[in-house]
């Protein structure tokens, strides 16, 4: 293999896939709608970057790669599957990466991405030299790849289009399972059902990690029989490694872990909210069940600078905090901003929030309506368009979402379909000591990353 093409490598798996690709010599090219920080940096590595789609692009390359975003009649799929070039999903191609070496594939409806680089952290510190992919870019090392000599590779797995299920691996971690991503899923039994596939082919002499308070997972684990090892992790008593927390007077969390390979374990974790416990315990309990000291978790959690767009403090200016945050799905908007209320008690909050996607905001509608009145006052933005299918805004769309959360808030919630226009809402109505949290999974961080930098 001598040159890989990827069609949509400005996405955050795509450009990480194409940055290990470089790394092994391979002369590596890629398209996309839209040049982004991330095909920047590719492009200052080598990555010949090609701005729009054109079946050239793909020519005269051994194997192509395609985004799950990109549709089937792309110029340059058509191109290649014309000229019988290999085409693979990034899932797919993900998992030939990761097929010889010891891979650890990270699930779950939300914490995947911390819980990534929580456990690349780890293993960078314990001299492992491990390869990681993960869905944001790691703070601890400027990237959302990290490329290594050794024999680990951490990948973050999404259930989406159930392409975690081209990952092979020898241990894994699930965080949790809610419905989610339900323009390809039924409902809750069919993700439940990728998820136990996902465990059961997990390496027989590995073993699954997984989040031992979460409902729906307890049932997955007590359908597997004796198939696989599973370590479970949490609160509860009926977990085999207990986890006990308190918040600190300054900041985050300290957890406990007491279990086999754990004597007196504590560490202060620097990230904020208690969602990020259960990471960290996670990422923990794998670590040392594949042979890592507990002084070196320690050491890599109490120092971990997490990752961009989760709880991101983009300034440094105390009378107006300004976060990024990526959270799209209503358990995550309510974990984040109770996080942001125990970090900053009694602040007030600004929630400047883009929907992601029309099909998920009209699934979650009454749970969105509900978690985002926790905030003291709030902009709405345009729903983030993405997979979905044409003519989707004309059934769900910010100005329904607007009206009835109106109903709630009254003045406290206003929307602002024009994004350029929410610096000087923001300046116009200022508010002292206030904290401003930009969130959403589409392009709102680019307006969050502007604001901050006025400041």
């Amino acid at each position: 293999m001598q040159k890989v093409h990827f069609v949509g490598v400005s996405g955050i798996g795509m450009s990480a896939a194409a940055e290990i690709t470089m790394a092994s010599g391979v002369q590596v090219s890629g398209s996309a709608l839209e040049e982004n920080e991330l095909t920047r940096r590719l492009t200052d590595l080598g990555l010949t970057f090609s701005h729009g789609h054109s079946a050239r692009h793909s020519r005269g390359s051994d194997v192509v790669v395609v985004s799950a975003a990109v549709p089937e009649d792309n110029p340059e799929v058509a191109e290649a599957r014309q000229r019988g070039i290999p085409v693979y999903l990034y899932s797919e191609y993900l998992g030939r990466l990761m097929e010889d070496k010891r891979g650890i594939a990270v699930a779950g409806t939300h914490g995947k991405t911390t819980t990534t680089a929580m456990m690349a952290t780890i293993a960078h510190l314990a001299d492992l030299s491990p390869t990681a992919v993960c869905g944001g870019v790691m703070r601890e090392f400027g990237s959302n790849a990290l490329i290594g000599t050794g024999d680990l590779f951490i990948a973050e797995a999404c259930e989406y289009n159930r392409s975690f299920l081209h990952l092979p691996k020898k241990f894994a971690i699930v965080t949790n399972i809610e419905p989610e991503h339900l323009d390809y899923y039924s409902g809750l039994d069919e993700i439940r059902e990728a998820f136990k596939t996902f465990m059961e082919s997990t390496d027989a002499h590995g073993f699954v990690c997984v989040n031992g308070d979460d409902g729906t997972v307890r049932e997955l684990v007590e359908s597997l029989g004796n198939s696989i090892q599973v370590l479970k992790v949490g609160h509860g008593r009926d977990n085999q490694y207990r986890v006990d927390s308190q918040m600190r007077e300054r900041k985050g969390y300290r957890l406990h872990i007491h279990g086999e390979g754990f004597s007196d374990f504590s560490a202060d974790l620097p990230v904020p909210g208690k969602f990020n416990v259960m990471n960290a315990s996670l990422a923990a309990v794998c670590a040392s069940n594949i042979g890592i000291s507990g002084a070196v978790i320690r050491d890599a959690l109490e120092q971990f600078k997490g990752t961009e767009r989760r709880l991101e403090l983009l300034n440094s200016a105390d009378d107006r905090l300004i976060y990024s945050d990526y959270a799209h799905h209503p358990t995550e908007i309510k974990a984040t901003l109770q996080a942001l209320r125990e970090e900053h008690p009694g602040r007030t909050i600004a929630l400047i929030f883009q929907p992601h996607q029309y099909s998920r905001t009209s699934h979650f509608f009454h749970e969105l309506i509900s978690v985002l009145q926790m905030a003291d006052r709030l902009v709405l933005t345009k729903v983030y368009w993405q997979r979905d299918r044409e003519g989707a805004e004309l059934a769900m769309n910010s100005s329904l979402l607007y009206k009835e959360l109106q109903s709630h808030m009254g003045e406290r919630v206003i929307l602002l379909s024009d994004r350029e226009k929410i610096p000087a809402f923001l300046e116009g109505e200022a508010v002292r000591d206030e904290v401003v949290l930009f969130m959403g999974a589409g392009d709102i961080d680019d307006v969050a990353r502007e604001y901050a930098s006025t400041r």
